[in-house]
């Protein structure tokens, strides 16, 4: 399996899921047989959407093969297709994060060294996803035939659909979601489970649930994400997790955050059996040098071609969550739904024709 870009963690199939798996465990007992894979070169940190844990696990990823790492904040209005131009320049490996959904695949269309999606708009965080999988993998021994629940506001959440998107494809999983406001499960999520015909559930309180539990992937929960500050009091009892509450789960099972946390995940957790948050952050360095390494794996010269892509249709998205409303030369690429809308392939949006 080699990569020239890691966009979504769709870029893997289910094979180069557990591929990937396979050459994170390899990496950490044989670390000295890649201690060198990057000397000589270089990784560039395009991350203007600021993320400490990013940055810092990137770093240490690239510093454990022997490779340097370069800052490259983009200048206001510089366009992505002249930052893919000055960072292929002067970089093998470009990593990013930017606000706006979609931004990671247009940098790819112009880019000629390989584009590591760090964050999207909220759209994907692949490294993040294959980090919480392996997690899932490492824990259980396993990752089907599992009761998986998923907490906190589901509303535009990449790491609850990138996680889905990786569970949902082995047989014998069922999903529960906990939403802590009461809102329902989008239809995006809906969507990926009816494809593969997998049951859900939906519940507003965690305890109901929890004792079946084999899996809880926990999210952070603000009282923004309620219509008070009242309802968010009212029903914080319904969702924080706390060494007494995780006496009445399973004593295998593992529990996740995607961090920094809230109040719906006490410290008295931290030091119980199920809890396994710890560890996946240290999944997370794994899933990076893994990536960093596959991204210069087999490759003949520093620069590749551009993922380049012609426009597919004559319209155009523009959403103003979509990185085609900040850069309108990008060309127009979307794929068609089974009801003939259009869907943009850089922010996943519907349009209707």
């Amino acid at each position: 399996m080699e990569l020239r870009r890691f966009l979504d963690i769709t870029d893997f199939s289910r094979d180069g899921l557990r591929e990937a798996l396979n050459l994170m465990a390899f990496i950490v007992k044989n670390r000295d047989t890649y201690a060198g894979a990057l000397s000589g070169r270089t990784v560039a940190l395009s991350l203007p959407v600021a993320d400490r844990n990013a940055a810092a696990f990137f770093r240490f990823a690239a510093a454990r093969m022997n490779g340097q790492t370069i800052d490259f904040a983009p200048q206001p209005g510089e366009t992505l297709r002249d930052t893919a131009a000055v960072l292929s320049a002067c970089s093998d490996i470009i990593v990013m994060n930017h606000p706006k959904k979609g931004a990671a695949r247009a940098m790819s269309l112009y880019s000629r060294v390989p584009v590591v999606n760090a964050g999207d708009g909220g759209r994907a965080y692949p490294v993040r996803t294959l980090a919480d999988f392996a997690s899932v993998w490492n824990k259980k021994q396993h990752v089907s035939n599992m009761n998986v629940g998923f907490l906190g506001n589901f509303e535009n959440n990449a790491l609850v659909r990138g996680l889905l998107q990786c569970l949902n494809i082995y047989k014998g999983n069922e999903f529960y979601f906990i939403s802590v406001n009461g809102k329902p499960v989008s239809d995006d999520y809906v969507n990926l489970m009816d494809r593969r015909e997998k049951p859900f559930e939906v519940y507003d309180n965690l305890f109901e649930i929890l004792p079946q539990l084999d899996v809880l992937y926990m999210t952070k929960v603000d009282a923004s994400d309620f219509e008070s500050e009242i309802m968010y009091e009212s029903r914080r009892h319904n969702f924080t997790v706390d060494e007494r509450v995780l006496m009445t789960a399973k004593p295998d099972l593992v529990v996740l955050h995607g961090f920094p946390r809230g109040a719906e995940l006490d410290v008295s957790a931290d030091n119980t059996a199920q809890a396994a948050y710890f560890d996946q952050l240290g999944y997370e360095v794994d899933a990076c040098t893994a990536i960093l390494l596959k991204m210069v794996q087999n490759r003949a010269g520093r620069l590749i071609q551009p993922y380049w892509e012609g426009p597919t249709h004559d319209c155009v998205c523009g959403k103003p969550d979509c990185i085609t409303s900040d850069e309108p030369y990008l060309p127009p690429l979307f794929h068609e739904a089974a009801d003939g809308s259009l869907i943009c392939k850089y922010c996943g949006a519907k349009i209707e024709q």
